[in-house]
């Protein structure tokens, strides 16, 4: 008897998302961690001395780019004439700026930051931030911005899981597993995404192949791939993604609000939580993914809070 297997909006975006973060990996590990190199050292900018988040810690080259990122994402505008004829410093702020990571916003900075839905719903919610009003908001935002940015598309669904999972892959602009199985026949793999949800990712697709032609190519969001984004999305290696969303500079210490996979009742779900310091990935699957969300972690009314664009 053949197994009917399910790609639904969950499995087709964390296919999705699974299948970026291996493409991106590669682009960011060589192409533009020479161009961070360049115009870091034309610069004078040393690598920032923050914490590595989101994959960026799982490889050494992975974590100088991110490090180096960060610290040209810190540097005024009025340092662009030394840089701007580089076509390494050109190669940077043409994927700062590309709608893969939302609308690209000008903070008077070297580099712009990307601001895509979450960013648009936290901005409009604060100071009251929690899962369920923001998860509405981020899907509005998504439709009224036109955004098919990985978080655009993720908001779309109304999935906090896929929004925390697919936020944290972005987070400066898992490890991999495919699914092997011992069938007596193949399984049937059917289709059953959006086709909104569908049309939109085909669009991402193709602003991702525009600006990466040489490297990895991500499949069309059709049903003939169906198998492929089966194949590539795996529900455990979310567990313990951990990413911060935003901040209150109105508290000493600033306080840092974060959304984590947690997998300690059975189903996954998102934690929010507030804390001095930044939480990463590594340290969230270490100390709270498998442990029971701490109740009343998130803090009331506060003000000054601030969304993190990417």
């Amino acid at each position: 008897m053949q197994e009917r297997l399910v790609v639904d909006n969950r499995v087709f975006l964390l296919g999705l998302d699974a299948l970026y973060r291996r493409a991106m990996k590669h682009n960011e590990g060589f192409e533009l961690l020479r161009c961070a190199r360049e115009v870091a050292w034309t610069l004078h900018v040393q690598p920032a001395d923050v914490p590595v988040e989101g994959y960026y810690a799982e490889d050494e080259r992975l974590t100088e780019y991110f490090r180096l990122l960060r610290a040209l994402q810190e540097e005024p505008a009025s340092r662009v004439a030394a840089v701007e004829r580089l076509p390494a410093y050109q190669r940077l702020y043409e994927v700062t700026s590309s709608p893969l990571y939302g609308r690209p916003r000008d903070e008077d900075k070297l580099l712009p930051v990307g601001h895509d839905a979450l960013s648009r719903a936290l901005q409009e919610l604060a100071p009251r931030w929690t899962i369920p009003t923001l998860t509405r908001a981020a899907e509005q935002a998504a439709r009224a911005m036109d955004d098919y940015s990985l978080v655009g598309l993720a908001a779309r669904t109304q999935d906090p899981v896929v929004l925390a999972a697919l936020r944290e892959s972005v987070v400066l602009y898992a490890q991999v597993m495919m699914l092997g199985m011992a069938l007596e026949e193949p399984p049937i793999v059917e289709w059953c995404v959006d086709a909104e949800l569908a049309s939109q990712a085909n669009r991402f697709i193709g602003a991702f192949q525009a600006l990466f032609p040489q490297g990895r190519r991500l499949p069309d969001a059709t049903a003939e791939n169906a198998t492929t984004y089966w194949g590539a999305w795996d529900e455990k290696a979310i567990v313990g993604r951990c990413v911060r969303v935003g901040y209150d500079d109105t508290r000493n210490p600033v306080m840092h609000y974060h959304w984590g996979i947690n997998q300690s009742q059975g189903p996954l779900e998102v934690e929010e939580f507030w804390a001095p310091e930044i939480w990463t990935t590594a340290r969230y699957r270490q100390e709270r993914a498998y442990q029971t969300p701490v109740q009343n972690a998130r803090l009331e009314g506060l003000d000054g809070l601030h969304d993190l664009n990417l």
